[in-house]
């Protein structure tokens, strides 16, 4: 079967796709990719099939690589076609020949057989996305590829990926002559440069609190702290005092709920949060912002600002519908 080896991995690297929706009372996070908008583009561009799952609302849903800060190298074992969004690496392909070219983001472009694809640390973001035509090979759990570090362990998803994994793939036809491929692309300015405004729905705790503590959480910059991560985003500022509000019995908790421990700094949730928690809730960040939040790093700042259920279902609509559309 054709494939790429991983020859080198200092970041991280995993398999992602949508993640695990129906999982978590079970007792399993949802996961799937940080970045729903860079992996979407990804498999748009690529041409991959859409979900067969309604749910989803027919969205290009193939397996890609979700890769953490880059610094990793594939060599391609056959001829492929691929696509990189989201965090830019500034890649670069080594041909076999000695000859060496640029891959730009969200460009098609193809590897031959003995060719190598090189991705260093992005300047800005996160994650990027690595999609190849017809999605890689993965093993499926509870419907899903994604691998979540809390749970690899168990063995139920592929082993973690490292120097030497083989990703395997679909044989295809790579129907371009030229080593590089432009193709339309959204160019919405989806992520954006300035500070992000995170949007979330209050919790029935928010309307209770005193007004001086909803407008210290509002009128605050807040900034990311270093042990952020794909479970959940921590966040740092002047310290919010809830009087008279306790840890409760753990309760079910979602993707974006904000919790507030005992040292009165926020943590987002994320794909790979637990799934319950004990802890105060302030309200839920919309997903069109979480998937937003995904791509900053530690030292850069968020605001909070509250939002309506119809704001937040028609943000997500119109995120599904652009992808649709583009199909």
């Amino acid at each position: 079967m054709p494939s790429l080896t991983i020859s080198r991995l200092k970041g991280n690297a995993t398999f992602q796709d949508l993640g695990r929706n129906t999982a978590q009372h079970l007792g399993f996070s949802g996961s799937g990719a940080a970045d729903e908008y860079s992996y979407l583009l990804a498999n748009m561009l690529i041409g991959n099939t859409l979900t067969k799952d309604k749910s989803l609302n027919n969205m290009p849903s193939s397996t890609a690589l979700e890769i953490t800060l880059g610094q990793c190298s594939l060599v391609a074992n056959a001829s492929c076609q691929l696509v990189i969004t989201g965090a830019d690496c500034q890649a670069q392909v080594s041909l076999k020949n000695g000859e060496q070219f640029v891959v730009k983001n969200n460009q098609v472009f193809t590897l031959s057989q003995g060719d190598e694809l090189h991705l260093g640390l992005p300047k800005t973001q996160l994650h990027s996305y690595l999609a190849i035509k017809g999605g890689f090979y993965a093993k499926k759990w509870l419907n899903s590829v994604s691998q979540t570090g809390n749970e690899q362990s168990l063995g139920f998803t592929e082993a973690s990926l490292k120097a030497g994994s083989e990703l395997s793939f679909q044989p295809h036809e790579t129907t371009c002559s030229e080593s590089l491929l432009t193709k339309s692309l959204l160019n919405d300015n989806f992520h954006q440069l300035e500070q992000l405004t995170l949007r979330f729905l209050p919790s029935q705790l928010w309307h209770l609190l005193n007004t001086d503590v909803t407008q210290q959480f509002l009128a605050q910059d807040y900034v990311i702290t270093p042990v952020s991560n794909r479970m959940g985003y921590r966040l740092t500022g002047d310290a919010l005092k809830l009087d008279n509000v306790a840890t409760t019995l753990s309760k079910p908790i979602n993707y974006g709920t904000i919790q507030l421990p005992h040292d009165g700094q926020p943590i987002v949730l994320m794909k790979e949060r637990q799934t319950i928690g004990g802890y105060p809730t302030l309200g839920t960040v919309i997903q069109t912002d979480l998937f937003r939040l995904s791509q900053k790093r530690p030292g850069e700042k968020v605001r909070f600002m509250p939002a309506t259920l119809s704001q937040a279902q028609a943000q997500l609509h119109a995120f599904h519908l652009k992808f649709q559309q583009s199909k």
